[in-house]
């Protein structure tokens, strides 16, 4: 699925917003909580194997909270909804399910030049058939401090089977 790719990009370029505008030293700390819904339709690929393309459909709806103290900044972001998944190939067996994402970010403003972020994405797939199956995806976005963003896949695990990406 793309949709952890694209939840890891939302939350990165949010955490990279933020902290470019950190409060001054010795002022108080500024706290925020916005809460947000997700809706989006789009071609994806399944992150198990046999990766199958097809449409994936997803809403969510979520809260993010921070809090800058100008020497530190830390952000959470939890995001739940359901998604359904329809293969290109109509033979193939559609699936639903919900998924929960978990966003968790700190960064010290004096060691800021480069920072990693971790996420974690819990999925339960439910197919027609009436069968299902979790799925785990744990993501690292890496800030350089030439402004370089890369996002890399550390591990999927689908039904109790895992596997390295990168």
């Amino acid at each position: 699925m793309r949709f952890h790719r694209v939840m890891a990009m939302l939350g990165g370029a949010a955490a990279l917003l933020l902290t470019l505008s950190a409060s001054p030293a010795g002022a108080e700390a500024d706290h925020f909580t916005d809460h947000y819904t997700v809706g989006f339709s789009q071609p994806s690929v399944t992150p198990c194997d046999p990766p199958l393309a097809g449409t994936l459909t997803v809403q969510g709806n979520g809260v993010v909270q921070g809090t800058d103290t100008g020497h530190t900044f830390a952000l959470t972001d939890t995001l739940r909804g359901e998604f359904g998944f329809v293969p290109d190939d109509p033979a193939l067996v559609s699936s639903s399910g919900h998924f929960v994402v978990q966003h968790r970010e700190n960064v010290n403003y004096a060691q800021g030049k480069d920072f990693r972020l971790s996420e974690a994405q819990h999925t339960a797939v439910h197919l027609a058939d009436g069968s299902s199956f979790p799925i785990q995806i744990r993501t690292t976005i890496l800030f350089g401090a030439d402004g370089s963003i890369e996002v890399k896949v550390d591990s999927v695990a689908c039904g109790g089977q895992g596997a390295q990406g990168s």
